[in-house]
């Protein structure tokens, strides 16, 4: 497998850090990278061929919006998120956005992000970008929890 998993981890980590946001890689670990592994860079805002499932991503008491995004073609991608009241991502209900569109390096795997804003309130839906994808409006009102 031709990943860059220890730079995306990297990056992901630092944009995780200047912009507030939370993000957990989830790669198994034969997902990590050898010392010659190599990135199949898609640049921009291309098709990362990814899957968005929502789910709740549990930290001690408190439970906060989230997306397990699976990439499925490595590369840098725009990133944004967006949070609404109510479960139908009605763009004037919007409560809270991270990323912005800013640049991501991703490879290949599974990523979890999530809000931190509104914990416990299942009142919630949002909107997930990547790239040029965009995942369905997620009701957290039944999703499950992240894995």
């Amino acid at each position: 497998m031709k990943i860059g998993s220890a730079v995306a981890i990297v990056l992901v980590t630092a944009f995780a850090l200047l912009t507030g946001c939370n993000v957990q890689p989830n790669l198994p670990a034969s997902a990590m990278p050898s010392a010659h592994a190599e990135s199949e860079a898609v640049s921009g805002s291309g098709n990362p061929n990814a899957s968005f499932k929502g789910c709740w991503e549990k930290q001690g008491s408190h439970r906060y919006q989230a997306v397990d995004i699976s990439v499925g073609t490595a590369g840098t991608y725009s990133f944004n998120a967006l949070l609404y009241y109510g479960a139908t991502c009605n763009k004037n209900d919007k409560a809270d956005q991270f990323g912005y569109d800013e640049a991501l390096q991703l490879g290949h795997g599974s990523y979890i992000f999530w809000f931190t804003a509104f914990a416990n309130h299942p009142k919630m839906s949002a909107l997930w970008y990547l790239g040029d994808q965009v995942s369905q409006c997620v009701s957290y009102a039944d999703a499950p929890d992240c894995q």
